[in-house]
């Protein structure tokens, strides 16, 4: 089959941008087989770069599920964390930096060696497509080496088109720096006025569909991001970067509409390692949830099995005491501490009935009543149980962005309202995830679905509790509380917020439990475990000279695979 018709097949699936997996599938062919790239066009090629971006399923069960999310406090595995799953967690396989070499950033590349072999008219047709594709390279490659520090950057990818197979790499300090001014110059060339009319990149591009608009704002919004996880190593280099951004041309993600979130149709991601099945909700953030009456609590988690007919036919079954009230709470977690959820309080807790019942084909069964309540399975993979909703991958929202603007506002860096952009943000993360259930149509515990959309009444009397309700002496502690609930579906970025404030914590108005394991207090990891190059590798030495320079730095930790040791802009 010729690429074109693959190309067409491809967009014809993307109706309401949703890609099947069949087809995804098919384009992964164009990452390993050099023959196949100058058969496509550049516009193909950097929706090919976009499908890749998250694609890999290993990302979200290893990265995510069993690493990052346990140790923000984010889920537990069905009985609570186990004494080592601080350890175990050490299969973090940094899925995003396979991905970038060459899935990402190689094909990019390739999109950009494509446009060079065109005629000059048609070169000079393709600029904005360019910048575009220098946006989303410069995002992940940050997003890489938020977690691996040094990267191969300036030299790397060039091998199809005469350059080195051993790339140098650049330092993180240096690669902030390289992708800051190139996003710069992004926004700066997207923001002119070319000599010839410019080719969108149409249904292509998956996020915007070559709305150069949004492209500025999403390059302003990352640059934006970078420049915050200054804060510790450089606080002046941060304020300054941050003003300029500020005042940028074309602004920042404002709207809800401008958020950057690739979405994909059910299929894309429907099960397997996609899965949050059996993962258990965890109880410091069900209970600040619950406790605050967060219209949110419905669409992150399921309610237990307790609904009034089942405790009704367990009391007539003789399954509870006759006298048992009903409990009107369905939302319950599971202590985050490996010593408190194996403690014997919360063993008893756990301990379950199960009742017979009459299933849907008139059979009697016996159905678990379960007191604790799980992950919404299909807010991370909507194909869950046969589902056909839409998958959303978050990169950057309205609400990241507000919360951004608050964060910095609160601390002093700009004279915006920390109080105007937290309550912003507030409203934005409620209505992304209520649009993101809805979507997704999110299911209950026998497969039903499940949503409710929220009300405004809701809203109001969330903004209007005691820890939510903006006070001014307590800013920046319900503003991280908020950006970090934000970030359920961006876990990443719930770890890089902890690592850059420290929050939330035990001590703080989201109040997370110190995780302790037969007596000790674990220390969180923070950074992935980077790979010993064999000495037959290429690049060898090159890889070890990079680390040798991150060692240098004493917060790297013990050695390269010492995950918590800490990248360069993660200063102690």
């Amino acid at each position: 089959m010729k690429m074109k018709t693959k190309s067409t097949l491809m967009l014809t699936a993307l109706i309401g941008l949703s890609i099947s997996s069949c087809k995804k599938e098919k384009f992964v062919e164009l990452n390993t087989d050099p023959t196949i790239v100058n058969q496509i066009t550049p516009e193909q090629q950097f929706m090919n770069s976009v499908i890749n971006m998250h694609a890999d399923r290993f990302e979200a069960y290893y990265d995510n599920f069993r690493a990052i999310m346990p140790w923000m406090q984010m889920t537990t595995p069905l009985n609570g964390n186990a004494v080592t799953f601080i350890s175990d967690a050490a299969s973090f396989r940094n899925v995003r930096y396979g991905n970038f070499y060459p899935k990402v950033g190689g094909n990019l590349t390739d999109m950009e060696d494509l446009v060079k072999k065109l005629s000059a008219e048609e070169q000079a047709k393709r600029v904005f497509q360019v910048e575009i594709a220098h946006i989303v390279k410069a995002y992940y490659a940050f997003y890489v080496s938020d977690v691996t520090g040094s990267l191969p950057y300036t030299e790397a990818f060039l091998v199809r088109s005469g350059g080195t197979e051993t790339p140098k790499y650049d330092t993180q300090e240096v690669l902030f720096d390289l992708l800051d001014a190139q996003l710069k110059t992004a926004v700066t060339t997207l923001n002119s006025t070319p000599p010839v009319a410019q080719s969108s990149l149409g249904t292509n591009d998956l996020f915007y569909q070559g709305n150069i608009s949004n492209w500025i704002k999403v390059a302003n919004s990352t640059r934006l991001r970078m420049a915050m996880r200054l804060m510790k190593r450089n606080p002046d280099k941060m304020k300054a970067k941050v003003l300029e951004i500020l005042a940028a041309p074309g602004g920042l993600i404002n709207a809800a509409a401008e958020s950057w979130v690739f979405k994909a149709n059910a299929t894309y991601a429907d099960g397997g390692d996609w899965s949050a099945l059996n993962l258990r909700a965890p109880k410091p953030v069900v209970d600040f949830m619950y406790n605050n009456s967060d219209p949110r609590i419905r669409f992150f988690y399921q309610e237990n099995t307790f609904t009034q007919a089942n405790f009704t036919t367990a009391k007539t079954q003789n399954k509870i005491p006759a006298a048992a009230t009903f409990d009107t709470r369905r939302f319950y977690g599971v202590p985050t501490s490996p010593d408190v959820s194996a403690a014997p309080a919360f063993a008893n807790f756990l301990n379950n009935i199960s009742i017979s019942v009459v299933n849907g084909t008139g059979q009697t069964v016996n159905q678990p009543m379960d007191s604790l309540s799980m992950l919404q399975p299909r807010l991370f993979a909507a194909g869950e149980n046969g589902g056909k909703g839409i998958n959303a991958f978050p990169l950057i929202t309205y609400a990241d962005v507000c919360f951004m603007r608050a964060e910095l506002a609160a601390r002093g860096v700009t004279t915006e309202s920390a109080q105007d952009w937290y309550n912003k943000g507030v409203a934005a993360s409620v209505a992304f995830y209520d649009d993101l259930a809805n979507k997704a149509q999110i299911i209950d515990r026998t497969g039903t679905l499940s949503y409710v959309a929220v009300n405004a009444t809701e809203v109001t009397t969330y903004m209007n509790k005691t820890d939510i309700k903006f006070d001014a002496g307590r800013a920046l502690d319900q503003i991280i509380g908020q950006a970090y609930l934000n970030f359920f579906k961006q876990p990443s970025e719930a770890w890089a917020l902890y690592k850059r404030t420290g929050m939330p914590n035990s001590s703080t108005i989201l109040k997370l439990e110190k995780l302790v394991a037969s007596g000790t207090e674990q220390t969180i990891p923070r950074r992935a475990a980077l790979a010993i190059p064999s000495i037959t590798n290429l690049n060898y030495q090159n890889i070890v000279a990079a680390y040798r320079t991150m060692q240098a730095d004493p917060d790297f930790g013990q050695g390269p695979s010492d995950i918590t040791g800490r990248v360069w802009w993660d200063k102690k």
